[in-house]
C-alpha cells in the first residue's frame, strides 16, 4: 500500500514538473531508483520508470545494459561424428537490450530514424573476433542475437508502456538474476507524426554489495591475489576433508 501511495505522489509531482517545463522539455522520465544492489540472495529485480509528456504521442523506451563479451562455439556433424565447427568472440554487444513502445516501432518511425536511434534488435553493432568473411560473420551474428532473444535479454514489446490521460506513463523493467554489474541506460523518445519531438536519457547503476562486492573487486583489480587466495582456500579445504575422512576410518 505504501509503495503504491509513493508512486501516486511521484506521478502527481511529474505532472506539475511537466506543466512547468513543457516549453523546453516535452518529455521527462525518471527511474524508480538510482541503483540496484546485488546481494547473496539476489534473484532478479523489477525497476519501474515513471514519466510525463507535454502532449499526446507515441513513446519508445530503450533500455541498454553495459557491454559484454560472449564466446560462441558450435559443432558440425561429420559422418557419425561431431567435430568442432568454429569458435568466436562477440564483443561490444550490450548485455541487455529492451525496446518498449506504445505501438510496433516499425509503425511509429521510418527505417532511417530507427537506425539513427538504434531501435532494431539485430541492428546493434557488434564485433566478431577473429575477423571472418562477411557471410560467416553474418551467420555468427544471427546466432548471437537468436540466443540473446531466447534468454529474454533482447526483446521488443509494444505493450510494456502504460499511458494515462496522454500525460503520464509507467513501465516495468524486469532484470534477470545473473545481471551484469555496471551502468544501465534508459533512453525515451516521444514521437509525433513520425518525428521525434522529445528525447530523454536516464541511468541507474547495478552494483554488488557485501562479500560479493569484495570478491568482485579483488577478482578484477587484483587477479593474482584472488587466484592465490582461491588456490590456498581449495588446498585448506582438501586438507580438512582428508583429515575428516581419516578420522572417520579410525
Amino acid at each position: 500500500m505504501r509503495r503504491w501511495l509513493r508512486w501516486l505522489l511521484f506521478a502527481a509531482g511529474m505532472v506539475l514538473t511537466v506543466q512547468c517545463r513543457a516549453a523546453d522539455e516535452p518529455l521527462v522520465v525518471v527511474p524508480e531508483t538510482s541503483h540496484v544492489d546485488i546481494t547473496t540472495d539476489f534473484a532478479g529485480a523489477d525497476v519501474k520508470a515513471f514519466g510525463a509528456m507535454s502532449g499526446a504521442g507515441d513513446l519508445i523506451i530503450k533500455v541498454v545494459g553495459p557491454q559484454q563479451e560472449v564466446t560462441l562455439s558450435r559443432e558440425i556433424k561429420f559422418g557419425p561424428f561431431w567435430i568442432g565447427g568454429g569458435r568466436v568472440n562477440v564483443e561490444d554487444a550490450p548485455s541487455l537490450l529492451y525496446l518498449y513502445a506504445t505501438r510496433p516501432i516499425a509503425s511509429i518511425l521510418p527505417p532511417a530514424e530507427q537506425d539513427k536511434y538504434g531501435l532494431r534488435l539485430e541492428g546493434v553493432p557488434v564485433r566478431i573476433e577473429p575477423q571472418l568473411l562477411a557471410s560467416a560473420a553474418k551467420d555468427w551474428r544471427k546466432t548471437f542475437f537468436r540466443l540473446e532473444e531466447k534468454k529474454g535479454r533482447y526483446l521488443e514489446d509494444d505493450r510494456a508502456i502504460k499511458v494515462y490521460g496522454n500525460r503520464l506513463f509507467i513501465t516495468d523493467i524486469p532484470l534477470p538474476s545473473d545481471l551484469q554489474v555496471g551502468t544501465y541506460e534508459i533512453e525515451t523518445l516521444l514521437v509525433q507524426s513520425g518525428k521525434v519531438v522529445g528525447h530523454n536519457v536516464g541511468h541507474f547503476e547495478v552494483r554488488q554489495v557485501g562479500i560479493e562486492r569484495w570478491v568482485w573487486n579483488v577478482a578484477h583489480d587484483h587477479s593474482w591475489l584472488f587466484g592465490a587466495i582461491f588456490t590456498l582456500a581449495v588446498m585448506l579445504l582438501g586438507l580438512a576433508l582428508n583429515a575428516i575422512f581419516h578420522r572417520r576410518r579410525q
